[in-house]
């Protein structure tokens, strides 16, 4: 699979730009500030800019408070922007690399992606993930045939630039460097490659890794004590992961290695490689250590390459025998089994407000009473007295002994709110078993949504004690 080193075209440079500006752009000042959004962006933006782990975002927020003010919706708006540009942007590098056509379906696919979609009115640093290691996968796929230095040099700008906003996004050269290692040993079956570039490249990795392996061994040292699980563990996190790429890209993007792997072997270790080491790692760690699968969005740009070249190939064996109406077949099939989901995102965000929990629980909101939230954020209206619990884990987490962690609710003569998501996925069993015992659900709703994503709210009171006994059947 030859590089084919076609210039991309400005006008379909700037309609992708376009409708990527629209359909990111679109409500996004509606939305609740919520999750990691207030708790991880918001609040502690001003000291994590100082941080050698994931400055860049935030340094993008405190740049935009000091342009625009300090508008709830506004910490969105870097996002926004590294999400708009990552659409045209990936049809610009990859059109030199495997052709308009399949940049062009790649990137109308990734205009319809609700993962890429949600984090692009997220105030989290995941577009900026998303951007950089789209053009660091370019530059590392392009250094494989391409004898100049300078290709890898822009391939390690970019990665480093990924990781600025998140560290794990090491993954983009730790697994180049695997893939790269992978394809010398095989490199006499492979056609002509840069075997030079491909040696430097390893031997810079091994030196590089070596240099800042107390460095990485620290975070992850600090990663594990923090003590968080998430409730994932080896056997789900990879279904998950699969539902947040969407499984039609996934199915797409197999059907799109195996035509690479028939046309350049090459290629094909490389994109196996960068999709199959960070997945290596994630059901490693996540037993112990807090991973989520949002954590290896990096890999959507693979998925995402790999699912236009499906399709393309698809378009070409149709169109001799086909109209060009009847080519697109693969193109319609993918956006309309994503268009649900897309839809949904913005169904979601009309029809659920996090300000309606909150209202519920200040309408009713007695002198004395505590508040545990799982949702980040929460904030009693007109300023009333709110003794908000500290944060105990995911409600999701079967890991966490929840009877010992909630007695403290019983404990005290105090009405206690808990205030929980509700998804597809239950709560851990523990805790719904503790609710369904000492507490009573008070308030729920849920977002209006056509695919198969479920989002809600649900309110849980626990009584004083002296109301306790004969409201409620405590069994644990």
């Amino acid at each position: 699979m030859a590089l084919l080193e076609q210039k991309p075209r400005l006008s379909i440079f700037f309609v992708l730009l376009v409708s990527a500006i629209i359909s990111r752009f679109y409500g996004i000042w509606e939305w609740d500030l919520v999750n990691d959004e207030h708790f991880s962006t918001v609040t502690v933006a001003a000291e994590r800019y100082f941080s050698f782990v994931n400055p860049a975002y935030y340094s993008l927020v405190l740049l935009t408070h000091e342009i625009f003010g300090t508008g709830e919706w506004l910490p969105r708006l870097p996002a926004f922007l590294l999400a708009a540009i990552s659409v045209p942007v990936l049809y610009f590098t990859w059109s030199r690399a495997l052709g308009r056509n399949v940049a062009l379906i790649a990137s109308v696919i990734l205009i319809f992606s609700a993962w890429h979609l949600w984090y692009s009115q997220y105030a989290r640093f995941y577009s900026g993930v998303f951007l950089f290691s789209s053009v660091a996968y370019y530059f590392f796929l392009k250094a494989i045939y391409v004898d100049r230095i300078s290709i890898l040099i822009w391939a390690l700008v970019f990665s480093a630039l990924a990781i600025s906003f998140h560290l794990t996004a090491v993954f983009v050269p730790v697994s180049a460097s695997v893939a790269y290692f992978l394809i010398w040993i095989a490199r006499k079956n492979l056609g002509d490659i840069s075997i030079r570039t491909i040696k430097i490249y390893i031997i810079f990795s091994i030196v590089c890794g070596l240099a800042l392996l107390p460095f990485l061994i620290n975070v992850l040292d600090n990663w594990v004590a923090s003590g968080q699980t998430w409730g994932y563990g080896s056997i789900l996190i990879l279904p998950q992961l699969i539902k947040y790429i969407q499984i039609p890209i996934v199915v797409m993007a197999f059907f799109g290695w195996l035509i690479v792997l028939n046309a350049d072997k090459a290629s094909a270790i490389f994109f196996l490689v960068l999709l199959i080491v960070p997945a290596l790692f994630f059901v490693i760690a996540s037993p112990w250590m807090a991973i989520s699968p949002s954590y290896a969005f990096y890999i959507l740009p693979l998925s995402i390459i790999l699912s236009g070249i499906a399709c393309e190939e698809l378009r070409i064996q149709l169109s001799s025998h086909q109209s060009q109406v009847v080519s697109l077949l693969a193109l319609v099939l993918i956006i309309s089994t994503l268009m649900p989901s897309f839809v949904s995102h913005f169904l979601d965000r009309r029809s659920l407000n996090f300000n309606s929990a909150v209202k519920f629980v200040g309408e009713n909101y007695r002198s004395g009473d505590r508040v545990l939230t799982f949702i980040i954020g929460f904030k009693l209206p007109d300023d009333k007295e709110n003794i908000l619990l500290p944060y105990i884990s995911e409600a999701r987490d079967s890991y966490t002994d929840w009877r010992k962690e909630l007695q403290g609710l019983l404990d005290v003569d105090n009405r206690t709110w808990i205030i929980i998501s509700s998804k597809r996925k239950p709560l851990a069993y523990g805790l719904e078993r503790w609710l369904l015992c000492n507490s009573k659900l008070v308030w729920r709703k849920h977002a209006v949504r056509l695919d198969y994503e479920v989002n809600g709210y649900e309110i849980y009171l626990v009584p004083r004690d002296n109301q306790r006994s004969n409201e409620l059947n405590s069994c644990i």
